[in-house]
């Protein structure tokens, strides 16, 4: 067993090991590692949060893609900046990123929203052909900064996320962060959410704000968490056969669908591992960035 050749103080010193390995390994945000303490947990459930929460990716970082809504803390965008990972930055989100300083990658949508609106009534001028529209677009972001790719995406039956993310997993990347995706509107943010819905089963997105965070769950889940720690259960629209374990208010095998049951503010029970399975459908998980153990 684990804790025959383990002491608890080189345990405690792997624990401290294994948080700084999460948070370089941006896996899924650079925090603290949710690992219940080593005295509430077997060896089998010590290993299992090590095996599914502790992964070096030798391929690339997650993408870190900036939508147009409400802004965040620098501190978080530096922290999701750390190990550079390509930024890609919706056209609306652009000057604002170069405002703060930060260097874009790619930048990607209609360009309608460059320069405040502005660039836009000029593509839309009469003449405006594609080619004629993206070279403008492309020398107004040269102007701002060097290096940048620009790609216009003109179609309007979806949405400057959705075709953001399309493009992130065309380009081969299997994970991504989305930040400033709470929209102004109300609207937005519910066609944000759709667009996380959207995404291929394959594809790791999380929707990051400064006190919490939105993923799509996989059809099983685990992970350990602090006793008392809020979590929201979000059916988009639906999730069948949902059941979870270690949730105050337990779910055992119900139906989840928006209008008519949802699983918001639910709580951990006790600090250990927290499971939620669903049979079908889609299941989005909101859970604070901090969880204190």
């Amino acid at each position: 067993m684990f804790h025959s050749f383990v002491s608890s103080k080189e345990l405690a010193e792997i624990t401290i090991i294994l948080k700084d390995l999460y948070r370089l390994s941006n896996l899924y945000l650079p925090t603290s590692l949710n690992l219940p303490s080593h005295q509430e947990l077997s060896s089998h459930e010590f290993l299992h949060i090590m095996s599914h929460h502790v992964v070096v990716r030798d391929d690339q970082e997650p993408a870190l893609i900036f939508a147009n809504g409400l802004s965040c803390s620098r501190e978080l965008v530096g922290q999701l900046l750390e190990w550079s990972p390509k930024v890609i930055a919706l056209d609306g989100a652009f000057d604002r990123l170069a405002d703060w300083g930060i260097k874009v990658d790619v930048v990607l949508g209609d360009m309608d929203s460059l320069n405040q609106g502005a660039l836009g009534t000029m593509l839309d001028a009469p003449g405006s052909f594609e080619t004629e529209r993206q070279e403008r677009a492309q020398a107004y972001v040269g102007q701002r900064q060097d290096g940048v790719l620009c790609v216009h995406t003109p179609d309007q039956e979806a949405t400057d996320l959705e075709k953001a993310l399309r493009w992130a997993y065309d380009q081969g990347h299997r994970a991504a962060h989305v930040l400033w995706a709470n929209g102004q509107d109300a609207d937005h943010f519910i066609g944000n959410l759709h667009a996380l819905a959207a995404v291929p089963k394959d594809f790791a997105v999380t929707m990051v704000q400064d006190q919490s965070r939105i993923f799509r769950l996989p059809n099983q889940f685990s992970k350990g968490y602090a006793a008392g720690t809020r979590l929201s259960l979000w059916p988009f629209p639906t999730a069948y056969g949902v059941r979870t374990e270690n949730l105050v208010y337990a779910l055992h095998g119900e139906e989840l669908h928006l209008g008519k049951r949802v699983g918001i503010r639910n709580q951990v029970d006790r600090t250990a591992i927290v499971r939620i399975d669903h049979q079908e459908g889609c299941l989005m998980l909101q859970e604070p960035l901090s969880n204190p153990l």
